[in-house]
């Protein structure tokens, strides 16, 4: 292509962006704006993952189910299937929550045309990496209990972990230690530890003093394995770094135990029109939609933490 079409094709692209925009996107559309949100946070892309229909609503449990072969016996086979407690569904609330960012023309016109993209996906595109980074903080780290209004946005899974009456409880004294975690697995029933692939999920600060911890070590023991040097496993179980989680707070659970909600519709309004817009040389883009976190069974998962009650 010409490069002064390129040229022309980017300045009219950031012409059109410059202009008032206020819509709700269609179902489908929105669904897929969430989508990669949650697909654009390291973690968050592992959990499971809802896309809600209705503000409140309700998601299965993590399956256990076991042994449901039957002797088929022809005619006179009997479609008897019964109802598991184990398939009990979960509920889910959401939450209002948008962001909202000013992105300065200069810096979109030439990153969109150093990638050779279009203007408008150049900005969704940053859009859902700031969504994604706030969504995984808040995922973990919320608390509606707290004075921090980030924070108190809504519930995340460690709140819900250490509230829940059914999470299993393991204290610690202190800082999380290779030792606190032997006894870990055995607290889980055989029939939770059946339903998924459990893993460690930590900060990375607690991930490097474990690591420390090994590597201090006189002899190597068969309870962790190191590849490269780095700590990839904890008593057979892999290990999930995540980015400004609380430290010394650990969860052993399936990441499929952990679910991501997000809302039904996606509200987007943009503007680089009026004096503030002309004085900041930028266009102001802002996301409203709403998200929720859900534990689908606490009782396959384990809390550890010091001054918890197991």
């Amino acid at each position: 292509m010409n490069p002064l079409n390129t040229t022309e094709m980017l300045q009219k692209q950031m012409d059109n962006i410059k202009k008032s925009n206020n819509v709700t996107l269609p179902a489908d559309d929105g669904r897929a704006f969430m989508q990669d949100v949650v697909a654009s946070g390291d973690t968050l892309k592992k959990l499971n993952y809802y896309a809600a229909k209705s503000a409140n609503g309700a998601i299965e449990m993590l399956g256990v189910k076991k042994r449901r072969l039957k002797e088929h016996k022809g005619i006179l086979t009997t479609p008897d299937g019964t109802d598991h407690a184990e398939e009990r569904s979960v509920p889910f609330s959401l939450v209002p929550v948008y962001t909202d960012a000013w992105f300065e023309n200069d810096n979109v016109y030439y990153t969109a045309r150093s990638r050779g993209q279009n203007v408008e996906d150049i900005i969704a595109s940053m859009i859902q990496q700031q969504f994604g980074a706030d969504l995984q903080d808040l995922a973990f780290n919320g608390d509606k209990s707290s004075t921090d209004a980030f924070i108190k946005l809504d519930d995340g899974f460690l709140k819900l972990a250490r509230t829940n009456a059914d999470t299993i409880k393991h204290d610690v004294t202190g800082a999380v230690k290779l030792a606190d975690l032997q006894a870990v697995p055995t607290k889980v029933a055989a029939e939770q530890l059946r339903a998924g692939r459990f893993v460690w999920i930590m900060g990375r600060l607690t991930h490097a003093a474990l690591q420390a911890e090994v590597i201090a070590r006189e002899t190597a023991l068969a309870d962790v394995v190191l590849v490269e040097g780095r700590l990839a496993k904890i008593h057979g179980y892999d290990i999930e770094v995540v980015d400004h989680i609380v430290e010394d707070t650990v969860l052993f659970t399936p990441l499929e135990n952990l679910t991501v909600v997000t809302g039904f519709d996606v509200q987007y309004s943009r503007t680089g029109e009026g004096p503030e817009a002309m004085a900041k040389q930028a266009t102001y883009h802002f996301v409203l939609s709403s998200v929720d976190f859900v534990i689908r069974t606490p009782k396959a998962l384990v809390y550890i933490d010091a001054d918890v009650t197991p």
